[in-house]
């Protein structure tokens, strides 16, 4: 398989990912390219919680793993990877979280996809005439419920698949790995049009805003010195940082997000942003010139 089909069909797979999120009849539902890495192994565990089991139910039923391995599949891998979807440990996944273990396993926790369905993609009432703010929950206005789905699912599957390949890889970083592994995150969903990104774009920030309300509003607006000094930058920071990527790389698509929700000092440095080297570089050739099917 050439180079051209090989972008063809990750692009495709990755819409199929996307699909996995948000309701569909029957008659939409699609077979996904059978491409495979034989690097790659699969894993569905049966949540032991009640409350897990109809997102595993549906998250098998649509192949989002073997989705997930078709998009992966033109990577020349240097070690075994394994993605596994599983309500993990209490302290691990007890979250909402994801994570990758540093030995070649990435865990998708049911926890981060409950969160979203039942957290964050849920339109909240507020008293009349209060505008939505900085400490406001749940869905965002002129947000759709399956840009939530979608995007927030999306945004942590690729965050944590970056942590595997920087190690299996052996990717040299400059800077935070936790900023590195946003950043790879909002690059892919960039390479698949304007109307993949915004989707994947828009979920991925009120996911985080929804996350720095938690904070504000039990916090009482502080920010404790733990958070300060986190490996992850502090959650509206990501929010910001996903749409300033997205904002340089696709502006006329996301002017007017950018212009409601940027900072205008921020968005002033958006040229400079979009030009610059992300944090993480490999000099070595990272796809097969030809997959399995």
């Amino acid at each position: 398989m050439n180079r051209i089909a090989n972008r063809i069909a990750t692009a495709g797979a990755l819409a199929l990912v996307l699909g996995c999120f948000v309701p569909r009849g029957p008659a939409a539902a699609q077979t996904p390219p059978v491409l495979q890495n034989d690097m790659i192994d699969i894993e569905y565990n049966e949540p032991r919680s009640a409350k897990y089991k109809p997102i595993y139910e549906r998250l098998k039923q649509r192949k989002l793993l073997e989705q997930l391995e078709t998009f992966l599949s033109p990577l020349k891998l240097q070690g075994g990877l394994v993605l596994s979807l599983e309500e993990g440990d209490a302290r691990a996944c007890g979250g909402p979280n994801s994570y990758y273990d540093g030995a070649g396993r990435v865990h998708l926790c049911y926890s981060w996809f409950y969160f979203m369905d039942t957290e964050v993609a849920v339109e909240r009432k507020r008293p009349p005439n209060e505008p939505f703010s900085s400490t406001s929950l749940g869905l965002m206005p002129g947000f759709s419920r399956s840009e939530v789905l979608v995007g927030g699912a999306v945004s942590v599957i690729l965050h944590e698949l970056g942590h595997a390949l920087f190690q299996i890889q052996d990717i040299p970083l400059l800077g935070r790995e936790e900023d590195a592994a946003d950043q790879i995150a909002a690059l892919l969903m960039l390479q698949y049009g304007p109307r993949v990104a915004l989707t994947t774009i828009k979920g991925t920030y009120n996911a985080w805003h929804h996350m720095n309300a938690e904070r504000l509003q039990s916090q009482k607006g502080d920010i404790k010195p733990a958070q300060e000094a986190d490996e992850h930058s502090i959650d509206i920071q990501r929010a910001f940082n996903f749409l300033c990527i997205a904002y340089g790389k696709e502006p006329a698509a996301f002017r007017e997000l950018a212009d409601r929700l940027l900072p205008r000092a921020r968005a002033k440095t958006i040229v400079q942003t979009s030009t610059s080297r992300p944090r993480w570089h490999s000099g070595r050739p990272c796809c097969r010139t030809s997959i399995r099917t």
